[in-house]
């Protein structure tokens, strides 16, 4: 994996994006010394959907093994709110304030 900062960013983003695109593995920008985002190619995407897809069936079919389970509305929406906090913990921050 590359990494390069913002200024490399700015000054030849065509590079950097190519670096990813034909390179064949990620390309990590840096502002400040930490990691800021990273570029991958279109194909490495699609790679990692699919073991988050595979993952997320994995998953459903773990459950359905399990046979149906019975909750209270209360611990149902306590479960529902635990993962959209988990989702988007600064929408939690937001919500204790």
């Amino acid at each position: 994996m590359s990494t390069y900062t913002m200024t490399d960013l700015t000054r030849r983003p065509a590079a950097l994006v190519n670096e990813a695109r034909y390179g064949g593995h990620p390309v990590t920008i840096t502002d400040h010394g930490k990691p800021a985002a990273v570029v991958i190619s279109p194909e490495a995407m699609a790679r990692y959907q699919q073991l988050e897809d595979q993952a997320a069936l994995a998953e459903i079919e773990a459950i359905k093994a399990k046979g149906p389970v019975w909750v209270s509305n209360e611990d149902a929406q306590r479960q529902m709110n635990q993962w959209l906090d988990d989702a988007d913990p600064a929408a939690a921050a937001d919500q204790e304030r």
